[in-house]
This record gives C-alpha cells, structure tokens and sequence, in this order.
C-alpha cells in the first residue's frame, strides 16, 4: 500500500501570515501611541515647554517692553497653560490699543500682535506732546518727542477736536503727511475756521465743516507752483478754500491783511483761553477758602 503524503491546506498557511501581519501592525499602533504619550508628557513636564520668548509687532504709542509686562506672562509659565482671552483683555487695558492677537508657536514661543488706533495729531502741553487717536481720544498720559509724521493741532475746543479727527480721518494719507499744524482760528463770520501749515511752506484755510473734501484740491494746486530744482515753492503764499479755491501769494498785499488778521484772531482766542482759566482758578480758590471756613 503506497504511503501517502497528506499537505496541509494552504489557506492555513495564508491565515497564519495574516495574523501575524495583523498582530505586527498592532504591535506598531500600540508601540506608536505609548511614543506619542511618552514625548507628550515628557514636553509637558519638562523645561521645553515654559515659555521662552515673546514677540511683539511694531507699535507707536506702547513699547514691547509695557506690552510684554502687561500680558503678564513669565518665564516660569507653561505654554499650554497660557489663557489667551485673559492675556488680550490685560493688554486691550492698554492705552491706544484697538485688538490683540495672541498665537503660541511649538515648542515654547508666544507672538502678540496688537493693533493700535492710528495716532492722527497731537496736542502740546508744556513741553511734551499728547497723541490725538482717530477716536478723537486725546492721551495725556503718553508724551511723544516733537513729531515730524503727524501735525501739531493747537487751540481747539473738544468739539472742533472731534470735528478735525473726523476730517483727518477721511482724508488721503498722502495729505495727512503733508501736514506740520493745524490751528483753530474761529471768528463771529466764520466759527469752523481751521488753518493748516504744510511741510512745503504753504498754508491752507478753510472751514471745517467743508475741508474734508476740498483738501483733496491741494496736492493739485500746489503742483502747479513754480519751484526750484529741488523741488521747492518758489513763491509760496496761502491757499484759500474758504470760498472756493484760491491761491494768494505771501509777497501780495491781501496776503499780509489775512496774515495780520488771521494773527489778530489767535491772540484774541488767546486771551479768552486765558481769562477762562483765570476765572476757573479763581473759583477753586474760593472754593478751597470755603472750605477751609467750615472746618
């Protein structure tokens, strides 16, 4: 009888290489996860992950230096624990500050990016100068250095200030810079009368209530003049937009009678200030003497 050779199925085979392909994968996932969890809590307690550096965009009114102590964080703080929400309203208290953004980058760094109201003036004090904001906020806390990118805004009451800024506000940048002062010079004919210098010795007046609109007529005006080959106003004079649009040289005598004018009002709005705050001082005093009569 012959012997006879019994092959095992070779769909056994098969299976078994299957379970051992399936049981390899598995062994990778499970291998794989307890590295993942391993590296996550190594991160998290260990000194990579506290925060190393933190970086703020360019500002004009606050420093990096008053942003960076503002937020509050320290080296000694985890990044993953770093409440985002509480960080921009510490900084959102800020002076001039519109938004914060607040990105934390692996594996230990925080970028702050603030957004500031655009600084459309400023008033002077003494001998340092107050932003104006585009929201017509006036800081008196900040001082800046004499400025050469915003004009100098002298003599307005609060409502002529927020009058201008709204000027400032839809006027063409390229004008806006273009602009050293501005004064308030109201008079019984003419209550929203403004008076601009302009960095290339011209000088503008108009009427608040108008200006934003026929401000835009002054780089085209002003391309007209006849200058030198450096590029300045040979005869520079003053360009009326109270009426219209009119150019009246300095060296022309209706020149000289608006200047004198224009001086006579400043001095007179001067003198008012002046007795207002007399007045003011002398009813603190008062006040003060009341006061000190009842104790």
């Amino acid at each position: 009888m012959d012997d006879k050779i019994i092959h095992a199925p070779k769909f056994d085979t098969a299976r078994r290489k299957r379970r051992k392909r399936r049981q390899r994968i598995q062994l990778t996932i499970f291998l794989t996860i307890v590295a993942i969890v391993a590296l996550i809590l190594f991160y998290m307690f260990s000194n990579i992950s506290y925060v190393k550096s933190i970086s703020v965009n360019d500002t004009t009114i606050n420093s990096s230096k008053s942003i960076k102590e503002q937020s509050g964080i320290k080296n000694n703080m985890r990044i993953y624990s770093l409440d985002k929400n509480h960080i921009v309203s510490r900084i959102e208290y800020l002076d001039g500050v519109k938004s914060v953004t607040v990105h934390r980058y692996f594996p230990n760094k925080v970028a702050i990016q603030v957004e500031e109201y655009k600084v459309l003036g400023v008033v002077k004090d003494d001998d340092s100068y107050h932003p104006v904001l585009e929201n017509g906020q006036i800081l008196h806390k900040v001082k800046f250095d004499r400025p050469s990118d915003v004009p100098v805004l002298n003599n307005f009451s609060s409502k002529a200030l927020n009058q201008l800024v709204k000027v400032l506000s839809t006027s063409k940048e390229e004008i806006i810079n273009q602009i050293s002062e501005v004064n308030f010079i109201p008079k019984e004919e003419a209550t929203n009368r403004v008076q601009f210098y302009m960095k290339n010795g011209l000088e503008v007046i108009g009427d608040m209530r108008t200006i934003d609109d026929k401000l835009n007529y002054f780089p085209g005006m002003a391309s007209k003049l006849k200058k030198d080959s450096q590029g300045r106003i040979l005869k520079p004079g003053i360009i009326d937009l109270e009426v219209g649009a009119v150019f009246i040289p300095y060296e022309s005598k209706k020149a000289e009678t608006r200047r004198l004018e224009l001086e006579k009002e400043m001095e007179k709005n001067s003198e008012k200030d002046k007795a207002k705050l007399e007045k003011s001082v002398e009813k603190l005093k008062k006040e003060l003497n009341q006061i000190k009569s009842e104790q």
